[in-house]
């Protein structure tokens, strides 16, 4: 006797099948997002959600072609500006794409007071000078709690999976989830993670580094490097050294991926418990993907430069109702620094006072000459 359409909604409703299977083959792009954002250290707690089997997949495709892992391009365009040489180009490195993406969630206090300055006076820019922390390793990423959100969603996954087991000894479910989540850490765990995101040479000297989206951009990161310290330009270009086994192990990944594929698609009791797995670690996946992190917890420790002074300890800020006047304050402390930007952010001709200024070796004729320039300003927009 056939059975009537309401009879055969309300099954699927009770006891869905065979949706967790094709869900597993959906959103494999937020699972490579969560996977560059987390992956790195010996331990990548990203639980098992959907999108698990679309990523293993995809990344085969990438290790074979490439032999790379990080598929997936810098989210901004960003330009890396050698200070001393004025030489550009524009980053490769994604986990420098997303400390400048995220500059205005984790900036310093000292920057962001600065920055809404002079925040009405558009066009404006705020240079910020930044170090590498002596307090923390390069490379070493702080577990913040994105991190630990990996390690709560899989122990709740597993609780949830435990139930159907305790209830009914029905272990098929737990397994699944056991596996999955087994599956997930070990993709995040391969050495090539480490290479593809940190991968840079030491300095042998000292190096400047500046890194803004360009012209029209109201903020700059400048970042001074000592003898050392990880060479941040060799860093933005995006060079890996290879890593003999990313291909083979991507390899077995994928085909226990698909053996955890089929072995799903022969479950037709408790589903509904896969489905709240596969949801939770979703959102785990969608927030590792997404949230904003500070830059110890990208494993690039930088810490705002302060200098001494008769006032104490002065952050190295610098932002006027002018982008000029910020670049000629930025040259006027720190030599090269606003020369090498000036060509990003004023590409045609200068003004007659600015090629003079420029020109000018002694810093006193130029701090007269840039006061004498504000005092006309304040004078026009007061009569104005």
């Amino acid at each position: 006797m056939p059975i009537s359409p309401g009879a055969a909604l309300k099954a699927q409703w009770a006891t869905p099948g065979d949706i967790f299977s094709v869900l597993l083959i959906l959103g494999g792009d937020v699972v490579q997002l969560a996977l560059v954002s987390l992956a790195g250290g010996y331990i990548t707690p990203l639980a098992f959600s959907f999108g698990s089997i679309a990523y293993a997949i995809s990344a085969v495709l990438s290790a074979i072609g490439e032999n790379r892992l990080i598929a997936c391009s810098p989210e901004v365009s960003l330009q890396v500006i050698n200070v001393q040489s004025g030489y550009r180009r524009t980053n490769q490195s994604w986990v420098i794409g997303r400390l400048f993406k995220t500059y205005s969630f984790w900036m310093p206090k000292d920057v962001a007071q600065k920055a809404s300055n002079i925040h009405q006076a558009a066009p404006a820019l705020c240079v910020a000078i930044y170090k590498w922390s002596e307090s923390r390793p390069f490379g070493d990423s702080l577990h913040d709690w994105v991190w630990w959100s990996g390690v709560a969603v899989t122990a709740v996954q597993l609780g949830i999976s435990a139930i159907p087991f305790g209830q009914e000894r029905d272990w098929s479910i737990f397994l699944i989830t056991a596996a999955g989540n087994a599956l997930s850490y070990a993709s995040g765990s391969l050495p090539q993670w480490r290479q593809e995101k940190w991968y840079a040479p030491r300095l042998n000297s000292e190096k400047q580094v500046a890194l803004t989206l360009g012209n029209g951009s109201r903020h700059v990161m400048i970042v001074h490097g000592r003898k050392g310290d990880v060479d941040l330009e060799a860093l933005a270009a995006g060079w890996t050294p290879v890593v003999w086994s990313t291909r083979p192990f991507t390899l077995v990944l994928a085909i226990l991926w698909l053996a955890l594929l089929v072995t799903s698609t022969g479950i037709k009791t408790n589903t509904w418990y896969l489905l709240a797995v596969g949801g939770l670690g979703m959102l785990q996946n969608l927030l590792a993907a997404g949230a904003p992190r500070y830059p110890p917890s990208l494993g690039l420790p930088i810490e705002l430069v302060k200098t001494s002074s008769v006032y104490g300890k002065v952050p190295a800020v610098f932002g006027e109702a002018k982008v000029m006047w910020t670049l000629m304050e930025l040259e006027d402390k720190y030599k090269h620094h606003g020369q090498s930007l000036v060509e990003e952010f004023f590409p045609g001709k200068l003004n007659e006072w600015e090629e003079k200024w420029w020109a000018e070796p002694d810093s006193l004729i130029r701090r007269e000459l840039l006061e004498e320039v504000k005092r006309q300003h304040q004078r026009s927009r007061e009569d104005n």
